[in-house]
């Protein structure tokens, strides 16, 4: 009789990894890591074999979902191998099957031999664009991998000119160096603070290996420069103005030798930002809908999805301008656009939005702050419907708490650094409580 089940192996820190046991036959079992974790192992039901339904499980539902389909799977392929074909089933059919049901065509070994730093740092890169972070219990996004990247060949680049690296070079006059360097090639501040975050992470996740003793990184001296970005929202009348704007007589515009802005093209870049400026769902949500994200219940229509960063479901109430936006495709939303092609199509928009307030920048470049003045549509960008969405939903009223269950901001300091609202924004709000009246 064969029988599947799920345990959990607590790891070096508090999650464990959830692996599969089938047997299904004499001296005939099979041992299967699904690469899904528990992050943490008091939170593991051995008797139901799931994830416990506790908050700190945030991602509990998609990794049960997906051990109920592999559940699935086993005894389908199972059966169809040994009844309907039968076959003589062994364990490298059954991984065969749980391989390609997982994407795990490509095999990477779980923990690398001894590996010194930048080729550690390459195999974190590679490893984790297919098993989950222990942080996240997710696999790095593709932006966070390409980040990753550009990070690693800067670093390699340090390697080649200036100082050969290894794990104990890794101290506080390399920190001094390497800050020195990144200046010296004009990079900004937060880049700069990027590539010590990243190094960071690298340090420790080879550190917790066992594969150098170097703390260093941890000093509080080895920090992660960063300075306040100048970012901008905007208002209800700034939408207002986009959303009127008519693109009928718009003459073709190239902006550069790949892209070319037609009215078509401005008509979606303006629906996909207003969407965003409506919902505050980020590019890579917004930019993916479709006539199944749409739901009605009670005569009320909702948007709902997963999303692409951080797998949570979202469900938020569409509003007239997000209707007419969908009635006018049949209930459908925009289609997909390429987000730099959306970019490019917001600044023409702003332009002719007239939305031409001039915006003082000031930033760090090289370790100087440099300063310039530039009209307003010029910073408009796919990010920019978001930040307006949160600011403008808390200049309303929305509780905070209910923004942020939106926008996916885990405190109200991180969501006041966000939104772009003054002092004085701020104090009238909280004039027109009841408290004050």
């Amino acid at each position: 009789m064969a029988k599947l089940t799920f345990k959990a192996r607590k790891g070096t820190s508090k999650s464990a990894s959830i692996q599969l046991f089938f047997n299904y036959g004499s001296k005939k079992r099979l041992r299967y890591s699904t690469g899904l974790k528990v992050s943490n192992i008091k939170n593991w039901d051995s008797s139901k074999m799931r994830i416990k339904n506790v908050i700190a499980e945030i991602h509990k539902n998609e990794v049960n979902n997906k051990l109920s389909e592999i559940h699935t799977l086993i005894e389908k392929t199972y059966t169809d191998l040994a009844i309907s074909k039968g076959l003589t089933v062994t364990n490298d059919m059954l991984k065969e099957a749980l391989d390609k049901f997982l994407n795990k065509n490509i095999v990477i070994e779980e923990k690398p031999k001894q590996l010194d730093l930048l080729p550690f740092y390459k195999w974190f890169i590679e490893y984790y664009q297919k098993h989950p972070l222990t942080t996240t219990g997710r696999p790095m996004a593709n932006g966070t991998a390409k980040t990753y990247r550009n990070a690693y060949t800067l670093l390699q680049k340090f390697n080649d000119s200036v100082l050969t690296l290894s794990y104990d070079k890794i101290d506080i006059q390399f920190y001094d160096k390497f800050l020195n360097y990144l200046y010296e090639n004009n990079y900004s501040l937060n880049y700069i603070g990027t590539q010590i975050k990243i190094l960071k992470t690298v340090m420790n996740a080879s550190f917790e290996k066992g594969y150098h003793s170097n703390l260093d990184f941890k000093k509080k001296y080895f920090k992660k420069p960063l300075e306040e970005v100048f970012n901008i929202y905007l208002n209800i009348n700034e939408l207002h103005k986009i959303y009127e704007l008519d693109f009928s007589n718009f003459e073709p515009k190239r902006v550069n030798k790949d892209f070319v802005i037609t009215k078509d093209k401005l008509e979606i870049a303006r629906d996909l930002f207003l969407i965003s400026a409506n919902t505050g769902l980020r590019v890579s949500d917004f930019n993916n809908l479709s006539s199944k994200s749409i739901i009605t219940e009670k005569g009320s229509s909702y948007i709902s999805l997963i999303t692409q960063k951080n797998s949570k479901r979202l469900t938020i109430p569409i509003n007239s301008t997000v209707s007419a936006i969908l009635d006018k495709r049949d209930g459908n939303p925009p289609k997909r656009m390429a987000e730099q092609h959306i970019n490019y199509c917001l600044k023409e928009i702003g332009e002719q939005a007239k939305i031409n307030e001039p915006i003082s920048k000031e930033i760090t470049k090289g370790g100087v702050k440099v300063s310039n003045t530039v009209k307003k549509f010029e910073l408009i960008t796919n990010h920019t419907g978001r930040r307006s969405f949160c600011t403008n939903a808390y200049k309303s009223g929305m509780p905070t708490i209910d923004i942020m269950a939106i926008s996916g901001h885990s405190t109200e300091k991180v969501f006041y650094n966000y939104i772009k609202v003054d002092d004085l924004e701020r104090a009238e709000k909280i004039s027109k409580h009841k408290f004050f009246s």
